[in-house]
């Protein structure tokens, strides 16, 4: 029995459909599949999951399907889910840059996470999974790539969400510690076909729409695809008390950018952005974030990190496992593919 948190989000949504792929393609004429238990309130939104599940061939939710309804602040809830089951991924997490999300931040990825590994504990879970996020990477001397190794730094200039991130990595390694059979993954920035107006694919939709500026900024990009391969490849090769960076390319935003408007045959951005502009960029989407009672589409934090180059190395993952990252473009078109398809009307 599997149990995942965050089922109704990016990694989560494909992540429950290719363990469904891979039971039926294990052995088609099986006739019991393992039940996969899926943790969500009793008013989450199923759209996402439902057109994932669809794009993977399952028309309808498979009946090994069984939901819990609840959150992972709840305690009581997550034990008693977890009797019985042998493995859990935990991807349920609050992502926010903006400062005023603090509360909810802590509570959820850390107080949630806290709860998922004691409770895993108690009920003898033998395999774990917690997606973390590049956030949670430490830093790296001058010029040399982040990895799974570069030490954690106390900084003012950290995020709320990297702080959290990292606390609720500690509260892993607390429980990998008292003998909880853990992995930690952490991917880079995730793209994939999900919510066209929230996190990274919010991207493609601005794009779409033939946005003019972009960034000087170079980062790390994944495939949510990969992430989800990730995952169940380290669980099924039990590669315990590690975590892994997950890093498909790193590729300036002006490069993705431009992939992204040739497959939606629009123009490319063409009015650059520098550390100066985007300074006042995130000022003003906060003024017009005050006045329409939204949250920023930029904020002080997304800004800054557009105009900086970061590097990332996932040589541990394709070392330890042989794990192979989807290219980049291949990415880029199909998610274009997947929008194209999704707004017709």
């Amino acid at each position: 029995m599997i149990f995942i948190t965050g089922c109704t989000g990016l990694v989560g949504s494909h992540l429950v459909a290719e363990l469904i792929r891979r039971q039926k393609t294990k052995d088609e004429k099986q006739k019991t599949l393992s039940t996969i238990k899926l943790l969500c309130r009793k008013n989450s939104d199923l759209s996402l999951l439902n057109r994932v599940l669809k794009r993977y061939g399952f028309n309808e939710t498979p009946n090994i399907i069984e939901f819990v309804y609840g959150d992972v602040t709840d305690y009581d809830i997550l034990e008693e889910a977890m009797i019985g089951v042998e493995e859990v991924y935990h991807c349920a997490a609050v992502v926010s840059f903006d400062p005023s999300d603090k509360k909810s931040l802590m509570v959820v990825n850390v107080e949630g996470t806290k709860n998922m590994v004691n409770a895993a504990l108690q009920c003898g879970v033998k395999k774990f999974c917690h997606v973390s996020s590049i956030a949670a990477l430490g830093r790296s001397l001058e010029g040399e790539p982040i990895d799974e190794n570069s030490p954690w730094t106390q900084s003012k200039n950290n995020s709320v969400y990297s702080n959290s991130k990292h606390e609720a990595e500690m509260e892993v390694w607390r429980a990998i510690a008292e003998g909880l059979n853990a992995v930690i993954v952490n991917p880079s920035l995730i793209l994939g076909a999900g919510r066209w107006d929230t996190s990274s694919c919010e991207l493609f939709t601005t794009i779409a729409k033939g946005f003019p500026f972009y960034t000087t900024g170079i980062n790390g990009f994944v495939d949510v695809k990969d992430v989800a391969r990730a995952m169940i490849t380290l669980m099924e090769n039990n590669r315990f008390g590690q975590r892994y960076c997950l890093n498909g390319a790193l590729i300036s935003y002006e490069k993705i950018f431009r992939l992204m408007a040739e497959n939606f045959n629009v123009k490319a951005p063409y009015i650059k952005v520098g550390k100066g502009l985007s300074e006042i960029a995130w000022r003003l989407f906060w003024i017009i974030g005050k006045i329409q009672g939204k949250k920023p589409l930029i904020t002080k934090e997304t800004a800054r990190t557009a105009t900086r180059k970061y590097s990332y190395s996932s040589s541990k993952i394709i070392n330890d496992i042989n794990f192979k990252f989807t290219p980049i473009e291949t990415s880029i078109k199909e998610i274009c593919e997947t929008y194209l398809d999704e707004h017709k009307n």
